[in-house]
């Protein structure tokens, strides 16, 4: 008997736990704390402190499946007990509802009914949320086979709904993780389409494709803003942004909605009294994104609601009719549209508990807008190949009408073929030119190579090839049209030619016609444009081979006066293609006049320091800001150059030994360590100095002090030696 009675008592707890709809927790998976779980109190004066709170009889179950308390102007508070029945310490409390203002959980700390709280929500800054993540979640101790009452307050603008989920760290992890899968392989299609949509645009030009990227960006950016991730990564830090970012949301990708809705489906021209509402229904959202502005946050969030709601359904409406009349967009957009608004009508009655709260329902807004963009894309695509037909039929008609036409046209053969004849002399030179300048470039490479004025010839090369490439390419696609065109008046020549008396009448009918065909004032029009054309290609690869000869200064041997600006900048353009896009170069150029100096070697040694600069910039690992800066000045009768980096600096231990020749800090086969001592040799052959300055971990300083006349050193006679070879310097 005394056996059953312990028994008894040690179900007691158990019992009464069960009585009051306590939450079980165990390792199996995280719980959702449904409308028997858990219990709502409405502050409405926002005024209440906890103390009171927890002597309050009023918390009543919510009336939905999942609180959905709408939008409220007082304070939230949530009531639950949860049950540890596992062997961790700890549980974890996740609020899975991102853009929630205020958040704070209380949980007791020892048995006497004393409780402190963590603060959570999105007016806080992100770096204070525990976990990396938008949702507000809480760690709470509760002690293993026990339990605990916890109270959360919330205070938030827009409507609140509050999915409150517990488990374990590894359950709620998982969970978040899933979430986050979902929301990437959403963004993906996104970006994917953004891409695929931006390229057709650059394709057709259809003005459809532009409003659809616009509209692809709107609602994947609201989808950034409402899933939370706008505030994590974006504006967490502005509390301006965060009470705006969710009403904005729905402002521009409703804007956005209709905008495109109007263009697609041409309402102004098919529907012009639903045209009209569309304008309305802008001019609401626009509204509303006033009243935002100025701070009436709960009005403004409740009409873009009604706005959104109301559209909706407009829209489907809109698209029924159209698609009845037999409009094919409309019938796209019908089925699009359906896919959306199925996926918003599942996302509302799972808030209300009319279907279960789970992964599928849960992300169902992101499944239907990833469906939705999908179909209007392959719309937009149909629309496209209508278009095409139509244009070919139109085509068609008009070179049927043109063929219909005739003209005598005998007396233009001689100036025909003279013109033919000039043209093509005029191509020949053009081609002549182009392989001369070609022939001339090589030659340059080759002298620049034996004069060992680069780092090697593979960075020469592509520098040179970087920049020449848009020239040539240019040239070379004009001259196929080019050939075409001439094939074109050859042919009409020909026809010329086999006129005679007896077949006069019938030949000028049929030359007519092919005039005609081939539009002989177009074509004319079009050899001019094409012949521009690769004259320009042609003066643009002479400038760049001008500019490297600049660079290269092959006859400049002996001291000449130079420009140590243009010599930098010539240097720059050439290693152009082996800046990275996050370096940034900064030009602090002051006034100073022209040096007598070795230009050619000169240009060497900025050729050695900026690519070593750049090597440095990147293999940093650091997250700093990446910049190269170059600066230049006049002191006194001497020009100072400075060539400074942000990279990962030179050890104290081997900067002395920098300018040792054949020292390197690089790998076997990687640098011979002759960059820099060949720097130093040709800043003496100057009769300079140079001297670095550098920190690890915060970069390094190049000092180039040159004098402005070398007169005052050299004889007459002196000239540079050219037995230097070039290198990149090595750290």
């Amino acid at each position: 008997m005394k056996f059953f009675c312990l028994i008894g008592l040690l179900c007691l707890p158990t019992l009464a736990f069960c009585a009051s709809d306590t939450t079980f927790i165990n390792v199996q998976s995280d719980v959702l704390l449904q409308n028997n779980h858990i219990l709502i109190f409405r502050d409405q004066s926002g005024q209440l402190p906890f103390e009171k709170i927890k002597t309050i009889d009023a918390f009543l179950p919510p009336a939905h499946h999942i609180p959905n308390l709408g939008v409220s102007r007082g304070v939230i508070w949530l009531k639950f007990t949860l049950y540890n029945e596992t062997n961790n310490e700890q549980l974890l409390i996740c609020l899975k509802k991102p853009n929630l203002n205020e958040v704070r959980l209380y949980y007791p700390i020892d048995s006497k009914g004393s409780y402190t709280y963590i603060n959570s929500g999105d007016l806080l800054p992100p770096s204070t949320h525990k976990f990396n993540d938008p949702n507000s979640i809480f760690t709470v101790p509760i002690q293993p086979y026990s339990a605990a009452t916890l109270y959360i307050r919330v205070k938030s603008i827009g409507q609140i709904v509050l999915p409150v989920i517990a488990g374990t760290q590894d359950n709620i992890v998982r969970d978040i993780n899933n979430d986050r899968l979902i929301f990437g392989i959403y963004l993906g299609i996104i970006l994917i389409m953004l891409f695929y949509n931006f390229f057709i645009y650059f394709s057709v030009r259809d003005k459809n494709y532009l409003y659809y990227i616009i509209y692809i960006f709107f609602i994947g950016f609201a989808q950034i803003g409402l899933e939370g991730y706008g505030y994590q990564y974006l504006w967490g830090s502005s509390t301006f942004i965060i009470l705006q970012s969710v009403n904005w949301m729905g402002v521009l990708s409703g804007i956005a909605t209709t905008v495109f809705l109007r263009v697609f489906l041409q309402t102004k021209k098919k529907t012009p009294l639903f045209d009209k509402v569309l304008i309305g229904f802008i001019i609401l959202y626009v509204i509303t994104g006033l009243l935002t502005l100025f701070g009436i946050y709960n009005l403004s969030y409740t009409l873009i609601d009604i706005i959104a709601f109301t559209g909706s359904f407009a829209f489907l409406g809109a698209g029924v009719k159209m698609a009845s009349e037999n409009y094919r967009p409309a019938k796209f957009f019908l089925v699009a549209w359906s896919f959306f608004l199925a996926s918003i009508i599942l996302y509302v009655v799972k808030d209300f508990g009319i279907i279960p709260y789970n992964f599928f329902t849960n992300n169902i807004l992101l499944i239907g807008s990833s469906i939705e963009i999908a179909l209007l894309s392959f719309a937009l695509a149909d629309t496209i190949n209508v278009y095409k037909k139509e244009k070919e039929i139109s085509q068609a008609q008009a070179i049927q009408a043109l063929r219909e036409k005739e003209e005598f046209a005998s007396q233009q053969n001689v100036i025909l073929e003279k013109k033919i004849h000039e043209r093509t002399n005029q191509l020949q030179e053009t081609n002549n030119d182009l392989e001369l300048t070609l022939r001339q470039l090589k030659e340059s490479q080759s002298q620049l190579v034996d004069a060992e004025k680069m780092a090697s010839l593979g960075q020469l090369t592509a520098g040179i090839a970087h920049e020449i490439n848009n020239p040539i390419n240019f040239v070379k696609s004009n001259v196929k049209p080019l050939q075409l065109d001439i094939e074109d008046m050859r042919s009409l020549i020909k026809k010329y030619e086999e006129m005679h008396h007896d077949n006069f009448d019938d030949k000028h009918g049929e030359i007519q016609a092919f005039r005609e065909q081939i539009d002989f004032d177009y074509v004319m029009e079009e050899i001019n444009t094409l012949l521009s054309g690769i004259e320009d290609g042609a003066t643009r690869t002479a400038d760049i081979v001008k500019g490297l000869r600049t660079f290269s200064r092959l006859d400049e041997s002996d001291l000449k006066e130079a420009d140590i600006r243009e010599g930098i900048d010539n240097t720059l353009m050439l290693l152009n293609h082996t800046i990275p896009k996050d370096l940034s170069i900064i030009r602090n150029y002051q006034e100073i006049p022209k040096i007598e100096c070795y230009p050619g070697k000169l240009n060497q040694v900025f050729m050695n320091l900026l690519t070593n600069a750049i090597q440095a910039m990147g293999s940093s690992v650091g997250g700093g800001e990446k910049k190269i800066i170059i600066s230049t000045e006049r002191l006194n009768e001497n020009v100072v150059i400075r060539i400074a980096d942000t990279g990962p600096g030179i050890p104290e231990n081997v900067r002395d030994r920098i300018f040792e020749p054949f020292f390197t800090t690089k790998d076997v086969g990687e640098g011979t360590g002759l960059g820099l001592s060949i720097v130093y040799n040709i800043i003496e052959k100057h009769h300079g100095k140079i001297t670095v300055q550098s920190e690890e971990n915060k970069g390094t300083e190049f000092i180039i002090t040159l004098p402005m006349k070398q007169s005052d050193f050299l004889d007459v006679n002196t000239t540079a030696t050219t037995s230097d070879s070039e290198e990149p310097l090595n750290r």
